[in-house]
């Protein structure tokens, strides 16, 4: 349990792995091979609202 690094991770590990599959939260850290365990609610929070600003991002410029 790290979480320092599982939070920071989770900010970074915040993608879209295929075309139209994005991970946020828990799933992000596991699919890139991060800490999972350790990340608080807030980072959960921060995950999902960057999921949703990519997510965003990707139908705008469609």
């Amino acid at each position: 349990m790290n979480a320092d690094m599982g939070e920071m991770a989770l900010a970074e590990n915040t993608i879209e792995i295929v075309p139209g599959l994005f991970v946020a939260g828990m799933a992000a850290n596991a699919a890139m091979g991060a800490h999972r365990m350790g990340p608080v609610f807030g980072g959960m929070l921060l995950s999902g609202k960057i999921a949703a600003e990519k997510i965003h991002t990707l139908l705008i410029e469609d």
